[in-house]
């Protein structure tokens, strides 16, 4: 009995063994963004440049492929909260590959935030978000056999919605409007990834 549960945990230490060497698991990954586009007065966003920082959980298939789920913060003139898919693929086994990620999901709004300029007095707001598209390119670096640092390019995509409406007493008028806007913007992203 004693030689079975030796033979067990060495057949145990070895399967983990081959199974850590194939790069295997879950990871974490932490990434800082910065938002960047052309002043435009026809915008409901003012700002030109908007950090956002997003988490991303999911597993590694291997040392090319991840997928992961991730939620984040995003710091327009108001504050969006996406939630999403992340699929990233290595292009090169090694501490130095170039790396291809995109992100999809949806963005929550905060709901009583002015998002449009206020044409009127007495307005209420109710915010909706919208549906978020992030692909990027750039290149991965290995800090350790557990950690790895991404820089990334891309293009990030945001549907935004707003409802409108209207508390001043007008007969006849309709007191509900809805508003949107896509919002386009290129990112420079910073990430730490955690194996």
């Amino acid at each position: 009995m004693k030689r079975l549960s030796i033979l067990s945990l060495l057949c145990l230490f070895v399967s983990i063994s081959l199974w850590a060497q194939k790069n295997e698991g879950f990871f974490n990954l932490t990434q800082l963004s910065f938002l960047i586009a052309e002043e435009n007065s026809s915008s409901p966003i003012k700002s030109n440049m908007a950090p956002s920082v997003v988490n991303i959980s999911g597993y590694r298939f291997n040392e090319y492929a991840s997928l992961g789920v991730g939620v984040g913060m995003t710091a327009l003139s108001y504050v969006i909260v996406p939630v999403f898919a992340d699929l990233r693929i290595a292009l090169f086994k090694g501490s130095l590959s170039p790396v291809v990620a995109i992100k999809g999901g949806y963005s929550f709004a905060k709901s009583k935030k002015e998002i449009f300029p206020n044409e009127y007095y007495n307005v209420d707001y109710k915010n909706r978000g919208g549906g978020m598209f992030n692909p990027e390119i750039g290149i991965k670096m290995a800090m350790n056999d557990r950690a790895d640092f991404m820089l990334t390019f891309g293009y990030w995509y945001q549907h935004v919605k707003s409802e409108m409406k209207d508390n001043t007493y007008n007969p006849g008028y309709n007191r509900t409007h809805n508003r949107t806007s896509d919002l386009n913007r290129l990112s420079f992203s910073i990430s730490f990834l955690f194996k």
